[in-house]
């Protein structure tokens, strides 16, 4: 490595030691450099959020609780034995307050509360800037009948003329329709009667809002919480968001009313079919009991016995114990074959009643099963025909839960039969030894067991009647309410400090954003980062923004920004050329026109020639020649009337600048229509050597080598290579340019010159030594900026 090398790379170093931004410091400096923008966004979202507020609707949160009673412990459960509870139990049957749940959350009890309450209908205040809706306090109340089945949601403005007559206008076809009050106006769907409440105002303004049930039923069921207070406790916890608090509470508390009404109305069904069977049976059984108690008697009659006899008591009372336990199965049995041809009915379905078994509840999660269906579809035929799909697919359901019925109530008198047979063998043992009883004794016993099984089954069935009538009499809800839907006192939506605060943050977040895809879809050079990311040829210097964009001498005001960054560039030429060998050609070239070549190249010449260095500058960008017109400078003679020439002498083509007698220009000529040719003529090389001999530094002014190739021919001649590189001009993709040229060798010694720096942001792109803060005047400087620019520019500081 050469002299000059060393040299570059201790300059390089000034350079490469500064600490490149990193990206989230890069875009919080821009941010702040662009604080304004901020200010302006938090403003506007501030006044957005400001007006959505106003607009929208505030919803209150309405609640209430259930309570569901325990089963054990309720007046119906204790009349019949606490059986369901007993099955609930046995078959681990789930909680029922998750069921009441359910049974809260479920279309059908919705759908009946938007029925009751029209709650399709809506009627708002258009009065003021926000729609609110009335209900109390409306001025007029709406009875609709419906037209069709299929509605489609309408939207009308009411305007009242006078205390009698109003104008309707749908919002959407313009229908315009004038009706009076407590008088149906017919409209495509439905007719609508308005009455007027001691509210109502003969002026105003109103909106009226049908929707469709299904749409209501949804907003509803969104709007609508139940769940769970405890999962240790059955309290049912309600809550409802609704814009109106009244009319939030009025639909809550019917909520809760026709629930308790559908709970009330299944007990009783259920006690009025378990009284039916009973009453079905008691008369079959009855007959029965009748025919084996005169069978009895006449046998005793006939026999003439009064007592039974005492040598058979011992042997009776044995027996009795397992008779006892074949009349208990075979009572079973009974009832278990009556309810089979019961169940088996597949043209009646009925409720099958539970409470009658009492022992092995095998099948009872079939029975409740069913029971629930056939309820469910009872109340599903109110509202739906029997050709609805719903209630064919229930029909479905119903029927193979009665198959299983069936398949379990099977099993279970398969059960029965077994253990009959069981207890007849044991009695037959008994009855080997009374086989030395009389004849008579032996009937008489047949008949009494007959009459015992009759009786009993009688007697059973004459309780459970007694029971269930009590039950239907006294039936009670197995839910209450614990307490009534009620409305908090202020809504709870829009949550306005929490709104302002998103508000604040997105007009926070919106500038950052926009900034962030600025820079990212940036493809011009911005910082330095850009320059070491894409290219590591040296950085050799940095020219500010001046005050003035014309390419013209800066010392005329010396103490500025841009005239001591010149100064930088003049003293740290002396690391890259050595005047004792004669390195002295200094070339500036750049990617594309308005980089800042010739600006720089004219104002470094005239700063070393101030220095008592003599200094040509020669212009060699023969296709646009604009350096020395922009100052003024006269054309006439120059290199290309030199090279044409031959009698061409290099002391007509040196003219002195008027303000530095050490400093000379050479232009460029006349534009010749072969500039490349003309550059490769022998004779640029002998005006070069003839140059180096006179003056101490020739600079020369190239055409871009980024579209033409004049300073490649010219860069055999040169010492060192200024690319000079524009800020927000020169393409980051043009870099490759430069590498190029550094990686093949075209051109020797090649150093990079930042241009046009702005000095607002020079904190921000890594640019820049902060001329201002040492006495040296600024363009940018701003004796009566605002405290709030000097707080920004003191934290800019601070980050950076």
């Amino acid at each position: 490595m050469d002299k000059l090398d060393l040299l570059a790379d201790k300059l390089d170093f000034v350079y490469k030691k500064e600490e490149a931004p990193g990206d989230i410091r890069s875009l919080v400096a821009i941010c702040l450099n662009y604080w304004y923008l901020f200010c302006i966004g938090i403003v506007v979202c501030v006044i957005a959020t400001f007006v959505y507020i106003q607009y929208e609707p505030s919803k209150w949160n309405i609640s209430s609780k259930i309570i569901v009673e325990d089963e054990k412990n309720s007046p119906t459960k204790a009349l019949t034995n606490g059986v369901n509870s007993d099955l609930a139990s046995l078959f681990d049957i789930k909680s029922n307050a998750d069921n009441e749940v359910k049974v809260l959350k479920s279309r059908s009890l919705i759908k009946r509360v938007v029925y009751l309450l029209d709650l399709n209908i809506h009627i708002y205040d258009n009065n003021g800037f926000r729609k609110a809706e009335l209900f109390d306090e409306a001025p007029f109340k709406i009875n609709i009948g419906y037209k069709t089945d299929k509605l489609v949601p309408a939207n009308y403005t009411l305007e009242v003329l006078n205390s009698n007559t109003f104008r309707l206008v749908n919002d959407k076809s313009a229908e315009s329709v004038t009706g009076s009050f407590d008088k149906a106006v017919s409209l495509h769907q439905y007719n609508l009667t308005l009455h007027k409440t001691q509210y109502f105002k003969p002026e105003g303004e109103y909106k009226i809002g049908v929707q469709t049930p299904k749409q209501v039923e949804k907003e509803l069921d969104e709007n609508l919480g139940v769940g769970l207070d405890d999962k240790q406790a059955t309290v049912i916890d309600l809550n409802l968001s609704y814009s109106n608090p009244e009319r939030g509470r009025v639909i809550l508390q019917k909520l809760m009313d026709v629930y308790l009404q559908n709970n009330l109305a299944n007990k009783i069904r259920i006690a009025d079919s378990t009284m039916k069977f009973i009453d079905k049976r008691l008369v079959v059984v009855g007959a029965e009991l009748g025919k084996v108690e005169k069978n009895l008697e006449q046998y005793k009659v006939k026999n003439g016995i009064s007592d039974i006899n005492a040598q058979s008591k011992a042997l009776i009372e044995g027996a009795n114990a397992y008779q006892s336990k074949l009349n208990d199965n075979e009572v079973q049995l009974a009832i278990a074959n009556d309810l089979y041809k019961y169940v088996s009915d597949e043209a009646n379905p009925q409720v099958v009643p539970s409470s009658l078994i009492t022992k092995d509840m095998a099948f009872g999660t079939a029975i409740n099963g069913y029971n629930e269906m056939l309820l469910r579809k009872e109340q599903l035929r109110l509202t739906l025909t029997d050709n609805s799909v719903i209630i064919k697919n229930l029909d479905q359901q119903i029927e193979l839960a009665r198959q299983a019925l069936v398949t379990s109530l099977s099993n279970y008198r398969n059960s029965l039969h077994v253990s009959q047979s069981a207890f007849k063998k044991q009695n037959a043992t008994i009855e080997n030894k009374i086989t030395n009883a009389p004849v008579k004794e032996r009937i008489y016993l047949d008949y009494a067991r007959e009459q015992s099984l009759k009786q009993d089954l009688y007697l059973f069935l004459l309780q459970k009647r007694e029971e269930t009538a009590i039950s239907q009499t006294a039936t009670l809800s197995s839910c209450r309410i614990l307490d009534d839907a009620d409305a908090d006192e202020k809504p709870f939506a829009p949550k306005k400090s929490l709104l302002y605060l998103i508000g604040a943050i997105a007009g926070i977040c919106i500038p950052a954003a926009g900034l962030s895809i600025k820079e990212l879809l940036n493809t011009r050079i911005n910082t330095k980062a850009d320059i070491n990311k894409h290219t590591s040829v040296p950085l050799f210097g940095e020219i500010s923004r001046g005050d003035k964009r014309s390419k013209s001498l800066v010392y005329n005001d010396s103490r500025s920004a841009v005239a001591e960054e010149i100064r930088a560039l003049r003293t740290s030429l002396k690391y890259v050329t050595d005047n004792k060998k004669g390195s002295n050609v200094i070339m500036f070239t750049s990617s594309m026109s308005g980089e800042g070549k010739s600006f720089i190249s004219l104002n470094l010449g005239n700063s070393i020639a101030l220095t008592g260095k003599k200094v040509v500058l020669l212009e060699l960008d023969l296709r646009k020649p604009k350096l020395l017109k922009n100052i003024g400078m006269k054309d006439d003679y120059g290199f290309t009337n030199y090279v044409i020439s031959p009698e061409g002498c290099v002391d007509c083509l040196v003219k002195p600048f008027e303000t530095n007698p050490n400093f000379f220009y050479i232009s460029s000529g006349p534009v010749p229509p072969n500039p490349a040719e003309l550059l490769m003529d022998g004779r640029l090389k002998t005006l070069i050597e003839d140059l180096k001999k006179k003056f101490d530094y020739v600079i020369i002014d190239t055409a871009p080598v980024g579209l033409v190739s004049d300073a490649l021919i010219i860069e055999e001649f040169v010492d060192v290579t200024f690319y000079v590189v524009r800020q927000n001009y020169t393409l980051k993709t043009q870099l490759g340019i430069v590498n190029d040229l550094h990686r093949t060798k075209k051109a020797k010694h090649m150093y990079l010159i930042v241009n046009d720096i702005e000095m607002r942001t020079n904190t921000i792109t890594g640019y820049g030594h902060g001329y201002g803060s040492y006495g040296y005047g600024s363009p940018y400087e701003d004796t009566n900026s605002s405290k709030v620019a000097d707080w920004l520019k003191k934290i800019k500081m601070n980050v950076w």
